[in-house]
């Protein structure tokens, strides 16, 4: 049934408040009404106009400074959806006051509006430049987190100020993500020191990081174990950093980098090198393996310090491999299997224990990818030393693993501070 315009306006001004909600959602209301509505005393009301999407610019403007916050975030997402779409027929001054509550909006107390504003947002190409800038100084990594990674308005002069000043937690690390970030960030970021960025940035095929900044993280690497995995595999190596990085990562690392089939021979011949030099100097490999146990060891009880001992001999004479750890977590002793996966995955002993004890799945995938271990692989890790039922197990991509690098990078560092 067609509602006139006088039977409207006297609903608007006389109805109870379930008519006027229902009223206030119709999409085609004459727009003073909707106005009218936009400052009902009812938040019921005032919301079905906020969600309406015929509602005039003006009265968005005044739903976005509303002290109901369900209906400024009605609003928030209704806008965004507007920006992100950024129709042409707008006109100047329509976008203007759009935006005017925009910002508005991405300065409101509550978090979760600012977070829709940013998700909506993150990857519109032609969003406006003072909201973005605005999302992604945001305090709350949550906010900021989404323009940080993936907002083409951002330059890398807008990077660079915030790798600088860490606004937010996470604020490096989301910009380390970025696909293509260029030669200046990744300097900023290595500048940084933030490790975990690092680790994030060397995981990242898709930035430039200039040979000079790589050799400096390089020469800091060593200490830092997060850091070896994705050096090892970063596409496109010079000669000079392969063979600088085949010499400080550890035994584990530098046999899977040995193993890639995408580096140019000279390089592949210069990292066998190394690998012979270091592997074949046995006192050198077993006194790396002796104060790594030792490191690793602390807090055991005697009978798993014992087995720790024994796989850490094993690995060092090149004895341990992915099927003799399957061995021993299908028919064997569960104390040697942890002691293995520490290991070969160049961990301490307890967090392996950690993983075991809170039923970590992305813990037992991310061990087995440290491990060097097979996807399939870690579906049984899963399940055996983690306790995993079998249909929440993560299953294999293929013969990829169901987590992405860099995910596997975090949550090994994660589970070491357990």
């Amino acid at each position: 049934m067609t509602t006139s315009y006088e039977e409207a306006k006297a609903v608007a001004h006389d109805g109870d408040d379930a008519a006027r909600e229902a009223l206030a959602g119709q999409p085609d209301l004459a727009p003073e009404l909707l106005y009218y509505l936009a400052e009902d005393v009812v938040p019921a009301v005032r919301l079905a106009v906020a969600s309406n999407s015929a509602t005039p610019m003006h009265a968005d403007l005044l739903l976005a400074r509303d002290k109901d916050e369900s209906v400024r975030t009605a609003v928030a997402g209704k806008l965004a959806d507007l920006a992100a779409t950024n129709s042409p027929q707008e006109s100047t001054r329509l976008r203007e006051m759009a935006n005017e509550a925009l910002m508005l909006l991405a300065k409101d107390q509550a978090v979760r509006i600012r977070q829709i504003l940013s998700e909506t947002l993150q990857e519109v190409a032609d969003a406006p430049s003072e909201l973005i800038r605005r999302l992604a100084w945001d305090v709350e990594s949550i906010v900021a987190t989404p323009v940080l990674k993936y907002s083409p308005v951002l330059d890398d002069k807008d990077l660079i100020e915030i790798i600088i000043a860490k606004p937010s937690d996470g604020a490096v690390s989301a910009v380390s993500g970025r696909d293509g970030v260029s030669g200046d960030v990744s300097d900023a970021i290595v500048e940084s020191n933030d490790v975990e960025a690092i680790a994030l940035l060397l995981g990242n095929e898709s930035a430039q990081i200039r040979e000079e900044t790589l050799d400096r993280v390089i020469e800091e690497a060593e200490k830092i174990d997060i850091w070896h995995i994705p050096l090892a595999m970063r596409p496109k190596l010079p000669s000079k950093a392969a063979v600088k990085i085949a010499r400080v990562v550890a035994d584990d690392v530098l046999k899977r980098m040995q193993e890639r089939k995408d580096l140019p021979d000279e390089i592949t011949s210069a990292v066998r090198d190394v690998v012979l030099k270091r592997l074949g100097d046995g006192f050198a490999v077993r006194a790396e393996h002796h104060a790594g146990a030792e490191s690793r060891t602390g807090g055991m009880h005697p009978d798993q310090s014992h087995v720790f001992d024994r796989a850490a001999s094993e690995w060092a004479a090149g004895t341990l491999d992915e099927g003799t750890l399957l061995r021993e977590l299908a028919h064997g002793d569960m104390e040697f299997a942890k002691a293995i996966i520490a290991v070969m995955a160049d961990v301490p002993y307890r967090t392996v224990d950690q993983v075991r004890e809170t039923r970590s799945i992305k813990g037992a995938v991310a061990l087995s990818w440290r491990a060097g271990l097979s996807a399939k692989a870690a579906e049984v890790v899963q399940e055996k030393l983690a306790g995993i039922e079998s249909r929440r197990v993560m299953r294999a991509r293929g013969r990829g693993y169901p987590m992405s690098d860099n995910d596997m990078i975090q949550q090994i560092d994660f589970i070491r501070r357990l």
